[in-house]
């Protein structure tokens, strides 16, 4: 009897020892799927933590709008007649193109009064105090040499767009610039020359003048000088200079936006 206990006690161990191990394997295939559905669960979440960030900035930037001009530039306009020259066009996926005037007047520091001409003038003026009876035996005279400067510039500070022009067949870009000016006439007090002074018989000691008097004669001398240069007609030799000028300087940055066109330099 106890032998048949000990017997049954076994056998209910082992069926009990067996169960154990159907339900440890069952268990393992019962924690296989749930580790990867929390995997997937996590990814998933990830991706919909993701989109939600996305949607709320979307929304903010179209709120606050801080690119007001987008839409805009988004749309298609292709624009190349815009330009000065256009060196290929291929619509919808860009053009190239070369704005000669936009070269030029770009650089601020070449638009301003351009010297062209400089030209040392000379005239004279007499200074003369006369004595008793307006006598000549009594007079007094001096001659005084005045040697001045004149100056002619041509101002581009006021160029714009419209004084350009562009002969595509010829391949020219036509600038029209205003006409030299003369400046005033400067005349240093060092490049004053005073000659001798002629006396009459009985004519004695120097011309005393006063500052107001060496300052008319001095208006005098420069009026004379400036009526000399426009007889002189000194101003179409500035302009000569000053188209040169300009085509000095402007022509290497016609050559620096496309090759093969040269710059003509015209008069307002």
């Amino acid at each position: 009897m106890e032998t048949l206990e000990k017997t049954y006690l076994e056998e209910i161990k082992e069926a009990a020892r067996e169960g154990a191990k159907e339900g440890v394997i069952e268990c393992k295939l019962r924690r296989g799927p749930s580790v990867g559905a929390g995997i997937l669960s996590t990814v998933l979440g990830k991706i919909l933590f993701a989109a939600i960030v996305i949607a709320v900035v979307l929304f903010a930037v179209s709120a606050i709008n801080p690119f007001p001009k987008l839409k805009e530039q988004l749309q298609f306009d292709n624009g190349a007649s815009e330009h000065d020259l256009v060196l290929e066009n291929q619509g919808l996926l860009g053009y190239t193109a070369a704005d000669f005037a936009e070269a030029v007047l770009g650089d601020q520091s070449k638009l301003c009064k351009l010297e062209v001409l400089q030209q040392e003038i000379s005239d004279v003026g007499t200074l003369t105090e006369t004595g008793l009876g307006n006598l000549k035996i009594f007079s007094k005279t001096q001659l005084i040499t005045y040697h001045g400067t004149v100056v002619y510039t041509v101002d581009l500070s006021q160029l714009n767009r419209h004084d350009f022009s562009l002969d595509d067949e010829k391949k020219e870009v036509t600038i029209c610039i205003p006409h030299s000016q003369m400046e005033p006439i400067n005349i240093q007090s060092n490049d004053i020359e005073f000659g001798d002074v002629e006396k009459g018989l009985l004519a004695f000691g120097d011309i005393k003048a006063t500052p107001e008097q060496m300052a008319e004669i001095q208006t005098e001398v420069q009026a004379m000088m400036e009526q000399k240069v426009l007889e002189d007609n000194v101003a179409n030799d500035a302009d000569r200079f000053a188209k040169l000028a300009v085509w000095e300087m402007f022509q290497p940055v016609i050559n620096s936006v496309t090759k093969g066109y040269s710059l003509v330099v015209e008069f307002q």
